[in-house]
């Protein structure tokens, strides 16, 4: 039986590890996003305003990131979100595909930057829906069951041969 889940172990383990390596990766890119530029673009500074009556409309701004003429950035129906930072005055206006993000100074609806969202891609092929939401929804639940089964097992395969050699001393000195 030990032998069986050694080789169980062994082998959810090397197809485990193709996730690990993956899930990994891209989750040191997640956990230092704030301190890595490249991954996700630093907000810029908007142009400060007195009151929100000052600030321009959403339709506006979003005018001013289809005006760039980005792939995967041209309607509505392109947009992933938009998100309003008050304390610097901008409007991000992020793409659900190619990844884009543009910095709006909603003071003034001119951009003020344009960038790729390195941390967006990352969190796709994180959560495995890069490749296909079917991997998200059915293969990921999957890969935490066979982490969990190495888990489980590679406790039992430290221990028992702890547990074995225990047993012989106590069997040897009762002799």
């Amino acid at each position: 039986m030990y032998h069986r889940l050694r080789a169980l172990h062994r082998w959810a383990g090397l197809l485990a590890s193709l996730f690990l390596l993956v899930i990994s990766s891209t989750g040191f890119l997640l956990a230092t996003k704030g301190s890595l530029g490249w991954v996700r673009p630093p907000t810029q500074q908007g142009t400060p305003v007195e009151g929100i009556e000052e600030l321009v409309s959403l339709a506006i701004a979003a005018e001013a990131a289809f005006a760039l003429g980005l792939p995967g950035l041209q309607t509505v129906d392109d947009i992933d979100r938009m998100d309003y930072r008050p304390g610097d005055n901008i409007l991000k206006v992020v793409s659900k595909r190619n990844y884009h993000e543009v910095q709006v100074d909603m003071a003034t609806g001119k951009v003020v930057q344009v960038a790729k969202r390195v941390d967006q891609l990352a969190e796709d092929i994180h959560d495995l829906s890069y490749f296909a939401d079917s991997l998200h929804a059915y293969v990921l639940p999957v890969v935490a069951l066979f982490l969990f089964f190495l888990g489980a097992t590679g406790i039992v395969i430290f221990f028992v041969p702890i547990a074995r050699r225990l047993r012989y001393r106590r069997q040897s000195r009762a002799r």
